[in-house]
């Protein structure tokens, strides 16, 4: 029986619809690898930054590993450079654990895979000074630019932020000309020192590099639209030997960091990476693994 022209148009409307509620499902996650499938012991490469990340989760971890730390000391480049040149040297490396602008350059040379970076954890970018001090009002970009102005020596960390505080944060503010020839660079955890000792009369620093002293006092973080946070990130490599034991690992520590209790650490779980449910995966003894 020949169908009427409104019933026919009715059936065509609801075959379209369903056909674009097919193409607007979200992708699926590439499955869970099983441990069986990964090549042990899992070689890692992190920054001495990530150690007390991996310190804190490694309680957690089922996975053998071997670790290299580099000391990741300068800015993103050099620090990308450092690490490039151990895995093209090394015999094998499965994941590399390092801020992510490092990771990024990497992976445009090849040496990470392209796509998908892990994050892991986040630390933002705070003022201190020396207590006793006058603390500066710190809420908007303003109250920033006042705070540097006025201050008549700053010291900042060679690495993490140190891209972000002399290509952003003082060109953004017009301050390059006069923050930088009152700038010092120093090893992270030198930043507090300066300003404990009055060396330095502000600190820019990551909140995990800030000790806990009586002889600093927290400003605040850097407010939008200026805020920086450093993020940590797992990067598979290109060359992995074992590329199910990196994912492995670098889904662990993503998930582990979600979970666990940053509090007085400066850490924090990465914003969107929240709690997920452990995947049902094969666990290892690693007092039952044999070399």
């Amino acid at each position: 029986m020949r169908l009427m022209p409104l019933r026919r148009s009715f059936l065509l409307i609801c075959a379209a619809a369903a056909l674009l509620g097919c193409a607007s499902e979200p992708p699926q996650p590439d499955p869970e690898p099983a441990l069986g499938q990964a090549s042990l012991p899992v070689q890692l490469l992190m920054t001495e930054s990530f150690v007390p990340v991996h310190r804190a989760l490694a309680g957690q971890l089922m996975i053998p590993t071997q670790i290299r730390a580099e000391p990741g000391y300068g800015a993103s480049p050099a620090v990308a450079q450092a690490l490039a040149q151990y895995l093209q040297q090394a015999g094998c490396v499965d994941l590399v654990l390092a801020p992510r602008a490092v990771l990024q350059l990497l992976q445009a040379q090849g040496l990470v895979r392209p796509g998908r970076l892990y994050d892991v954890v986040r630390s933002p970018l705070m003022a201190i000074v020396q207590a006793g001090r006058p603390v500066p009002v710190l809420q908007d970009t303003e109250d920033a630019k006042k705070m540097l102005e006025a201050t008549r020596s700053i010291a900042y960390p060679s690495a993490d932020g140190s891209d972000f505080i002399e290509q952003k944060l003082f060109r953004e503010l017009d301050l390059t000309a006069q923050a930088l020839p009152k700038s010092i660079k120093v090893f992270g955890p030198q930043v507090a020192q300066l300003v404990a000792r009055g060396d330095a009369e502000l600190g820019l620093l990551l909140r995990s590099e800030l000790p806990r002293s009586a002889e600093l006092q927290v400003v605040g973080k850097i407010p939008p639209p200026l805020a920086y946070e450093a993020v940590y990130s797992a990067g598979i490599v290109r060359q992995a030997c074992s590329t199910a034991g990196a994912q492995l690992l670098a889904r662990f520590y993503q998930r582990e960091a979600a979970m666990h209790d940053w509090n007085g650490s400066g850490w924090e779980p990465v914003a969107g990476v929240s709690r997920p449910p452990p995947p049902p995966a094969e666990h290892l003894d690693p007092a039952e693994y044999q070399p």
